[in-house]
């Protein structure tokens, strides 16, 4: 797999972080490591109008994508739901979750669950038309990828103590 992360002023360590996010999740995600081993993921940390999203790059087969953009809106993760500002350990934390929340997306891309037709997103073959937002939280695909997030997230919390314990990023 080919991971590029477009960031500026994060440290090592938060960098290290991420590409091994990217690297753990899709691992549990994307089962075959021959379709890993094709898949290519621009991660850019942004200001976007939602706090993250995963998209087929337009440079590739929609009907067989195995290139991806996700983009993460960094800086609206700094602020709670209650207005009240995250510390830099829960920062990270929510940037983690959304990433994995984004590639869940990626594996439902490869997987061929969803796809981008004429009429929008279509998953399993079926388009959902979204006008509330209660309904953005009724899309199967959303479910998934909300319900999948947090567990991607605690795992792999445990997988990286385990790991900067043995390693020093501050060089």
């Amino acid at each position: 797999m080919k991971v590029k992360l477009h960031t500026r002023n994060f440290d090592t360590e938060f960098r290290m972080a991420l590409y091994g996010m990217v690297e753990f999740t899709m691992a549990r995600l994307v089962e075959s490591k021959r379709l890993r081993n094709n898949i290519a993921i621009d991660v850019h940390f942004r200001h976007h109008s939602a706090e993250g999203e995963a998209m087929i790059d337009h440079h590739t087969n929609p009907y067989r994508p195995r290139h991806f953009r996700v983009v993460i809106d960094h800086h609206r993760l700094e602020v709670d739901g209650y207005g009240r500002e995250r510390t830099p350990t829960e920062w990270a934390h929510e940037v983690l979750k959304t990433l994995a929340h984004e590639l869940v997306h990626v594996k439902q891309y490869v997987m061929g669950e969803l796809s981008m037709r004429k009429e929008g997103l279509c998953y399993r073959g079926v388009h959902h038309n979204v006008e509330t937002l209660s309904e953005y939280y009724e899309l199967p695909y959303e479910i998934e990828a909300y319900g999948r997030e947090k567990g991607l997230l605690i795992a792999y919390l445990a997988f990286w103590k385990k790991i900067s314990e043995k390693f020093d990023f501050s060089s």
